[in-house]
């Protein structure tokens, strides 16, 4: 059974997959590689090199390392993450934040997700996606 992005047959992550929102703000360098030379000048083959070829968890957190912007509040990079997360079929998230979020932002965030069950434990927040009731 093959679990890339291309197949219909994907296995969700079952694991937790962590995350240091600061860690994500300030990524360390990459050494420069031929698939990544390759990959800026044809983002396509990039694309579908990795999906074919790829862990899909590491092929998520490329995707997560590439969309957020530490310029955006730090409750619209959690949003985005949770949105990518439901994307790439990741059903538990364990995220380190910089500060303890305010129960205003939680709620917000609560609100913008209602699939995700969102917990907030002083510096740490977990998130689980919601089992669905067909």
């Amino acid at each position: 059974m093959s679990n890339n992005i291309l197949s219909r047959d994907r296995v969700p992550m079952q694991e937790p997959v962590a995350f240091d929102l600061n860690g994500l703000y300030h990524p360390p360098k990459r050494p420069l590689t031929a698939l990544g030379i390759i990959s800026a000048v044809m983002p396509m083959f990039g694309f579908g090199w990795q999906a074919m070829t790829g862990d899909p968890e590491q092929h998520f957190r490329d995707e997560v390392a590439r969309r957020i912007n530490r310029n955006r509040r730090d409750e619209a990079n959690l949003i985005l993450l949770l949105q990518i997360a439901a994307l790439h079929d990741c059903r538990a998230l364990t995220v380190a934040l910089p500060y303890v979020l305010k129960a205003d932002q939680l709620a917000r965030i609560r609100t913008r997700l209602p699939r995700w069950q969102i917990d907030c434990d002083g510096e740490q927040l977990q998130a689980r996606l919601a089992d669905e009731v067909v």
